[in-house]
């Protein structure tokens, strides 16, 4: 009786250190940048285009492989997600979008596979770009290199695109914050 002990000790334990805990992941099926393009095409048709807001937490968690940005089960949509990643500890602020280091930051983390976000906070909808593997480019217009981005805007937003530099989104860095997952 006393060697099954030990044993059920450890399993409850890590049972109970496991519960609650945000920054738990759970993995699931990655999908090709290009892949969820034409997810985003095939949602838009059969749920309307004005019921895209929550593809963009479907996107990263599904490009990165993991599920996140979701509540009681649910992606959350778009202009929900500032407010989600600002206040969880699963996710930390790398900085503001004009400051070189922070974009090299941003793209050295998506292109090893960790989860990283841009966010306009100036815009009331704060409006999400993801991060994603790739090359940096010279941005004229920022004044730095930029990362390589992919977004999925809502249909009042612009075109959603892949593969194109983070300006591509917004002609300004002001007000752009990089976030990452832990």
């Amino acid at each position: 009786m006393k060697r099954y002990v030990l044993p059920l000790i450890v399993i409850a334990a890590v049972i109970l250190m496991g519960c609650g805990n945000e920054t738990e992941t759970i993995s699931i099926n990655k999908r090709p940048i290009d892949r969820l393009l034409k997810d985003y095409e095939e949602w838009k048709e059969g749920k309307g285009a004005n019921n895209c807001k929550e593809f963009t937490a479907y996107a990263a968690s599904h490009y990165y492989g993991v599920e996140m940005l979701k509540e009681e089960n649910q992606y959350l949509e778009y202009h929900d997600i500032y407010d989600f990643v600002s206040s969880s500890s699963a996710w930390s602020k790398l900085g503001d979008a004009d400051e070189q280091s922070v974009a090299d930051q941003a793209q050295e983390y998506a292109n090893n596979g960790v989860p990283v976000v841009a966010i306009n906070t100036d815009d009331e909808y704060k409006l999400v770009v993801l991060i994603i593997e790739g090359e940096q480019t010279t941005s004229s217009k920022w004044g730095i290199k930029v990362p390589n981005a992919a977004a999925f805007f809502p249909q009042n937003g612009p075109e959603p695109f892949i593969n194109k530099t983070l300006n591509y989104a917004w002609s300004s860095p002001e007000g752009i914050e990089l976030w990452v997952r832990k």
